[in-house]
C-alpha cells in the first residue's frame, strides 16, 4: 500500500515518467510501496525533514517550509512504510543529505524515530538496507514542553505509554545514550506527553517560522 507523502525541489523518474516534487500542489507525491526502481535525477536541497503526522506535513507544506528552508519534506503518516524508509535512506546515502526526524513527544513517536534510524524487529532481515543510522531527532522532546511553554497542551500518560517508555529505556542504543535516557525518564517523571500540534498554541506559524528554524540553527538534535 502507498503510505507517505513528499515535497521538495527534486525531480525523479518513475516508470518512464518525470515527476517534479515541487510542482504537485497541496498533495505532494504519494510514496509507493517500493522505490527501488525510482531514479532520483535532480536534487536541490540541503537536508530531509521527516514528519510523523500528515497534519504536521500539511501545516509545513502550506507554509512552504521546504521552499524557504531548502529541504525535502516527508510525511510518514505514523509508522513509516518500507518504501518511505528506503526513500529516506537513499536520499541520505546517495545524495549525502542529513535526515532530521520530527515526531510527537511520546514513546510512540520516539519509537518511529528509532525505526527510521535502526530498523524494526518485523523487518529485521532488510533493516540494514532501509535504515538510516545517521538520522537525528529534531523534536518534539519532553524538554521542549518546558522550554517552549507548552505545559497547557500536554496529555497525561496512559499505562501503555509508560510500558513502552520503560521498554525503550532498555533498547540497545537508547540505553547507551545519556540524552535519550534523560528525555525518557523526564517524561516518566512528569507523567505527560505532547503532540506536534501543541506548537500551534504559540501561534499558527510558530512551528515553521520559529521552532524548527531555531532547532536547525542551534543544531539542537538528539542522536
Amino acid at each position: 500500500d502507498r503510505k507517505g507523502i513528499v515535497a521538495g525541489n527534486v525531480v525523479i523518474e518513475d516508470r518512464g515518467d518525470s515527476i517534479d516534487w515541487s510542482k504537485l500542489g497541496s498533495g505532494g507525491w504519494s510514496i509507493p510501496s517500493t522505490v527501488d526502481e525510482v531514479k532520483i535525477k535532480k536534487v536541490n536541497a540541503e537536508y530531509v525533514l521527516v514528519v510523523e503526522k500528515n497534519a504536521g506535513f500539511e501545516r509545513l507544506h502550506e507554509d512552504k517550509f521546504w521552499q524557504k528552508q531548502k529541504c525535502i519534506l516527508i510525511g510518514t503518516g505514523g509508522q513509516p512504510s518500507r518504501g518511505t524508509r528506503l526513500l529516506i535512506q537513499r536520499l541520505n546515502s546517495e545524495h549525502d543529505l542529513p535526515v532530521y526526524v520530527f515526531t510527537d513527544a511520546d514513546s510512540y513517536g520516539w519509537y518511529i524515530y528509532s525505526v527510521i534510524k535502526s530498523g524494526s524487529i518485523s523487518l529485521a532481515h532488510v533493516s540494514d538496507r532501509i535504515a538510516t543510522p545517521e538520522a537525528k531527532f529534531i523534536g518534539l522532546s519532553t524538554s521542549d514542553i518546558y522550554e517552549y511553554d507548552l505545559k497547557k497542551c500536554t496529555i497525561k500518560l496512559k499505562d501503555v505509554d509508560i510500558k513502552r517508555a520503560k521498554e525503550m529505556l532498555e533498547y540497545e542504543w537508547f540505553k547507551k545514550n545519556p540524552k535519550w535516557q534523560k528525555e525518557i525518564n523526564l517524561m516518566l517523571e512528569k507523567g505527560v506527553k505532547a503532540e506536534i500540534e501543541a506548537l500551534s498554541h504559540r501561534g499558527l506559524k510558530f512551528m515553521s517560522e520559529e521552532y524548527l528554524p531555531q532547532k536547525l540553527k542551534k543544531g539542537d538534535f538528539l542522536d
